[in-house]
């Protein structure tokens, strides 16, 4: 749309805030215009404002109001869509009632008098006028399909919540052994259902060691099952032995199905071997942590 002059609204718009840095939207009464600005009552107040496009509303109609920091206003449009077209239901006192998509509209009328049934397009300006009847109203073309969705490769750190070993007295130990009297595990809660979805493809995943020590036979880490720990003894779903690295070691990528969104598993632990010990969380709050490569 372009103004008298001939220059688009949106050129005119964008040279008027240039240099201003704060824009609060608001919704106001349109009051009164002139040839250049106009008048709006917004939170209590009546204050001047200019037009940010060419549409004139109605005295009393709502209106959105762009406000700037240094007291600059714009009057945007109105806050509800308008029609573009109705059906005739009646013509009385010159005026014509028309059906429309968002009910009932009353206008004047341009031209010979409109009958029943006869369908009229609108020109909202300083109100609605209903500007002739339309020789053909052409079915409106089918709405788009919904937008692809789109994916991304995502690389997250997931923090152990809790950890510790279990032996036949308990939770004896905060450190995570693997040996042959302790299971250990670090627990995580929800956190990787909750961010990975069921249908994410998982690329990578990784383990962080933070290792005390190590002694004999190389640990099988495993899957398992609990956000938090068990009162007994845990249980393990698939396992597999690794040396013990410090830093991140690499864990079976499959593992990444277990831990996502519905696959059963909510995090790894140690199902014996060897005597090989990793800090705690209070030692190190990285230990046992998992960093996932997925793609969602």
């Amino acid at each position: 749309m372009t103004n008298q002059a001939g220059i688009p609204d949106v050129d005119v718009l964008l040279k008027a805030i240039d240099g201003k840095t704060k824009l609060t939207p608001l919704v106001g009464t349109f009051v009164a215009s002139s040839m250049t600005d106009c008048t709006v009552d917004v939170g209590g107040g009546r204050i001047p404002a200019r037009f940010g496009s060419g549409y004139l509303p109605e005295v009393n109609e709502p209106v959105n109001v762009w406000t700037f920091d240094d007291g600059t206003a714009f009057v945007m449009g109105p806050t509800v869509t308008k029609p573009a077209k109705g059906t005739v239901k009646s013509v009385a006192s010159s005026l014509v009632t028309l059906a429309t998509d968002f009910g009932d509209v009353v206008a004047p009328y341009i031209g010979s008098t409109p009958a029943a049934g006869q369908i009229m397009a609108l020109r909202w300006h300083g109100g609605p006028v209903a500007i002739g009847v339309l020789s053909t109203t052409p079915a409106p073309p089918p709405a788009p399909d919904d937008p692809a969705p789109t994916t991304s490769r995502h690389v997250t750190v997931f923090t152990a919540r809790d950890a510790g070993s279990w032996n036949r007295y308990g939770w004896q130990q905060a450190q995570v052994w693997a040996s042959d009297s302790y299971y250990g595990a670090w627990f995580y809660g929800s956190k990787l259902a909750d961010t990975l979805p069921s249908n994410a493809t998982i690329t990578g995943v990784e383990i962080y060691l933070s290792i005390v020590s190590t002694f004999g036979n190389r640990p099988n880490f495993a899957l398992h099952g609990y956000q938090s720990k068990p009162s007994g003894q845990p249980s393990y779903g698939a396992q597999t032995t690794l040396a013990p690295t410090a830093g991140w070691v690499s864990l079976p990528t499959s593992w990444g199905n277990a831990l996502r969104k519905g696959g059963g598993s909510f995090g790894v632990g140690v199902n014996h071997g060897g005597k090989n010990i990793f800090r705690s969380l209070a030692q190190d709050g990285m230990s046992g942590a998992l960093r996932i490569t997925a793609t969602y």
